[in-house]
């Protein structure tokens, strides 16, 4: 088909035998035959729009058809990719500025996807700064290959400062993923370490959606949990990589659980991602599970006391402590000497701190010098009754131990002690004596009526010693 805009005398001059006929199609449109099969023919409007239609449905279908795999809605508002090289800095890619420093720690040029970071050493960690994206609050996915040496308490990726989200291996030495919702707290769900090969690339991802939690290893889902609400963090801290996060800029003070392995590839979404982009996450990459550069040393894990089961306490008058216990096995005794006001009620609370997944029911005894005052049992998912106590002295020892479970060790059980003030001393009763109002008001009738009369016979004496006295003068002035 050629378009009506060629000119037909340009034709002629070429010799064509022409002839113009009528298009039963287009009355009013002469339509233009040329010998030699050629048909010229003067297209509507309606055949142009048609036609224009139909290129452009072919350009983007081409064009989506030539986007790469990942290339979708489901950007990561966190993206290190730890390709660099070198430098104290691992550059977020996802365009959100939320670059990582890294704080004592290594690089290699063969992780999973080109350069890795390797956590080797005490007190290394990488933290980015305060993003109300890397802080999202209607779900979250966070993502990213691993490897650790040992299975012991240590964090991947962490907000979690009474609040937020973390990935890390926790309780059971199992790889935990949890996030922290209004009414529940921590809802937390596991990979068990039975299937985590150590010093082997694996990739995690943990998704929470306002209504389940989910954890997937090497794109298997391998747990879940129904769970609902936003994501509630205390504080707008530092999203921290190979430790614990702390308050603020910095990894815990008191538990930092610092990494002893390698990160690479780390994302973080501001939404629940489906299933299909974590494929296009972990298969992005062409390596999979494979081992790290055998020439990296890792130094030996710290040995942090800060979960001990034991230790002491000084509680003020409506003071609250919060403590974390760790038991390594069945068998473990925790004791706390408590001190306080003579005359305080002792109020101890215990939670089972991975009660959705790992279930554990713990032992709880409050003792003072006279011997037990009081004992329970905290079963999980339970609201229990507390366990408590008048301490007269001040002076209390509590006593926890694991009672039955899941028996997946180390396990962690949250402990609160409460001093509550002794109830001021009751007021001296009033001296009956020094105000008569009172003394009537207070008496009973029958203590009235033996008032009034001997009032009464007080006052009948007394008139008659006055007619004695009377009748005496009158006798003596008679004499007289």
């Amino acid at each position: 088909m050629i378009r009506d805009n060629i000119k037909i005398p340009a034709l002629i001059k070429t010799g064509a035998n022409l002839k113009i006929q009528h298009n039963i199609l287009f009355t009013k449109k002469p339509q233009y035959s040329i010998n030699g099969g050629l048909t010229i023919i003067q297209a509507s409007w309606r055949n142009r729009f048609a036609l224009t239609f139909c290129f452009l449905l072919l350009f983007v279908s081409t064009a989506a058809l030539a986007l790469p795999s990942g290339t979708d809605a489901f950007e990561p508002v966190v993206y290190l990719n730890c390709n660099e090289g070198s430098g104290m800095v691992a550059l977020d890619s996802s365009g959100h500025g939320s670059a990582g420093t890294l704080h004592n720690v290594s690089r290699v040029e063969s992780g999973v996807c080109g350069g890795a970071l390797i956590f080797d050493r005490p007190g290394n960690y990488a933290s980015i700064p305060y993003r109300s994206t890397n802080h999202p609050e209607n779900g979250i996915s966070v993502s990213t290959w691993f490897f650790v040496d040992s299975f012991g308490r240590q964090d991947l990726i962490s907000t979690c400062h009474n609040g937020g989200y973390c990935l890390g291996f926790g309780d059971g030495n199992d790889l935990w993923w949890t996030v922290h919702v209004p009414g529940e707290g921590a809802v937390s769900v596991n990979v068990q370490h039975e299937g985590i090969n150590p010093w082997r690339w694996h990739h995690v991802a943990g998704v929470y959606d306002g209504k389940s939690s989910k954890i997937y290893l090497d794109g298997v889902l391998r747990n879940q949990v129904n769970a609902s609400g936003p994501v509630v963090y205390e504080s707008p801290n530092y999203v921290m990589l190979g430790a614990h996060a702390g308050s603020y800029n910095t990894p815990d003070p008191v538990c930092p659980n610092y990494l002893y392995g390698g990160l690479d590839e780390v994302r973080i979404y501001d939404r629940a991602i489906p299933y299909s982009q974590i494929m296009d996450d972990r298969f992005r990459c062409p390596q999979v599970s494979s081992a790290p550069p055998e020439n990296i040393r890792l130094a030996n894990p710290f040995e942090t006391s800060c979960n001990d089961p034991s230790g002491q306490l000084a509680l003020g008058p409506g003071e609250s402590v919060l403590r974390t216990l760790e038991f390594d096995h069945a068998e473990m005794t925790g004791t706390w000497d408590v001190r306080m006001q003579p005359g305080s009620t002792l109020v101890v609370n215990a939670y089972d701190q991975y009660s959705q997944v790992n279930p554990d029911a713990w032992y709880v005894e409050i003792r003072d010098e006279t011997g037990r005052i009081d004992r329970s049992i905290a079963f999980a998912n339970t609201n229990n009754a507390p366990v408590d106590g008048v301490i007269a002295s001040g002076n209390a020892t509590v006593t926890l131990s694991y009672f039955d479970g899941t028996g997946r060790f180390p396990a962690t059980v949250s402990v609160r002690f409460t001093a509550i003030a002794p109830p001021p001393p009751p007021p001296l009763p009033p001296e009956p004596f020094l105000n008569p109002i009172i003394v009537i008001y207070s008496a009973s009738w029958a203590t009235l009526i033996a008032l009034i009369l001997v009032i009464l016979w007080l006052h009948q004496l007394r008139v008659k010693r006055r007619e004695m006295r009377a009748a005496e003068k009158a006798a003596e002035t008679k004499k007289d």
